[in-house]
């Protein structure tokens, strides 16, 4: 298992497509449409840590993450159940969603504690974490990782979490930029439950050349939602002379104007100095002013700051007399694990229909199989 870091090589897949302006109506536009959004998570997550496990009854998984909220540093810890259930434990001033974790892990239950026993740094010699947890059953739940590596190479990822929804509200991509797995020469690693050794998996695929156990983590992250699901009203949004970056919201949208049509051909964001950002070809066209039984079809590709082309995929724009339907679907990407390629099962239809000049938007994620990968590496 050789990482991956730009699985799309983005001036080939997108290429320099441009759209013929006979699809648009004679008369000129100067509004554009935020249909396209990204959303940052309830909480930022600083750091994670996740190693899998055999040996207990209940639990098969701890996932320790150091997370930011308010600009205070807090700790939350997922524990994977046999039952496909995770349990979540978070410190008190913390402010989560459920309904953010059951629409990424389907079955979860909150719990607020006193005291989250840990420390979590990574060093140049890779991760020194430790974490002790009274569980709900108040059974101790404790592990350490200490690696001891000559040199640290991180890499970048997608997490394949979106795998396990089966009612997505969103599409999540969680960038893991300075993502490492833990190998097994070198490291201090135990995982006990009420005092009890447990054994940490072994990977079977080496990474990088070297063999590893099934436990990973990251130093960096950016982690956001694409394109929630949305029921409401869109507001037109004019584009001045001479303004590439128009900011709405969070999001800033870089406009093209194409013979008086301004057309989208980027929205990014960017967070804590880091950058997210979705290009497409041909540039998203300035829909309401499209002819009738007009179809416009292109790639988009993603990138975070530096790192071009960490996923792909296609949409299409349709228009009838009074209404357009907006599509998207993720088609290329990376995942450290064996199977079909998640991405792919995630599809975004847009219902829009034009009222005057405002958009009556119906916007839905859904899935076309649900492809258990993480089942899979389990062996279940």
């Amino acid at each position: 298992m050789v990482p991956e870091n730009n699985p799309v090589n983005e001036e080939k897949y997108l290429g320099d497509k441009k759209n013929n302006f006979f699809i648009y109506e004679n008369e000129n536009n100067k509004y554009i449409y935020p249909l396209i959004k990204f959303k940052n998570t309830q909480v930022k997550i600083k750091r994670l840590c996740l190693v899998d496990f055999k040996g207990d009854a209940i639990y098969n998984a701890i996932e320790l993450q150091q997370v930011e909220q308010d600009g205070f540093t807090h700790y939350i810890v997922l524990l994977g159940r046999n039952d496909d259930d995770t349990e979540i434990y978070y410190t008190k001033g913390l402010i989560i969603n459920k309904d953010s974790y059951t629409s990424l892990l389907n079955k979860v239950s909150l719990n607020e504690v006193d005291l989250i026993k840990c420390h979590f740094n990574v060093t140049e010699k890779g991760i020194d974490v430790y974490l002790s947890l009274n569980d709900k059953q108040s059974r101790n739940i404790e592990f350490k990782i200490k690696e001891n590596k000559n040199k640290v190479d991180f890499f970048g990822l997608i997490a394949p979490v979106g795998n396990r929804s089966e009612n997505p509200d969103k599409f999540p991509i969680i960038y893991l930029k300075k993502f490492n797995m833990v190998e097994q020469k070198g490291t201090e690693i135990f995982v006990k439950i009420d005092g009890e050794n447990l054994i940490p998996v072994k990977l079977f695929p080496w990474c990088n050349f070297k063999r590893i156990y099934l436990a990973r983590y990251s130093n960096f992250n950016n982690i956001k939602d694409l394109n929630n699901d949305y029921e409401g009203v869109i507001e037109p949004v004019e584009v001045t002379v001479n303004v590439n970056g128009i900011k709405i919201n969070n999001c800033i949208y870089l406009v093209e104007i194409n013979n008086g049509h301004p057309e989208i051909k980027c929205v990014k964001i960017i967070d804590s100095n880091s950058e997210m950002k979705i290009t497409f070809s041909p540039a998203l066209p300035d829909i309401i002013s499209l002819k009738a039984n007009t179809e416009v079809q292109g790639h988009f590709s993603i990138c975070v700051d530096e790192v071009k082309g960490i996923m792909g995929g296609v949409y299409s724009v349709k228009k009838s007399e009074d209404a357009i339907i907006f599509k998207m679907n993720p088609q290329k990407g990376w995942q450290p694990m064996p199977g079909k390629l998640w991405m792919k099962t995630y599809f975004w239809n847009c219902d829009i229909k034009i009222v005057g000049n405002k958009l009556q938007v119906k916007s839905k994620w859904s899935r076309s199989e649900i492809i258990s990968t993480y089942d899979k590496l389990k062996g279940k």
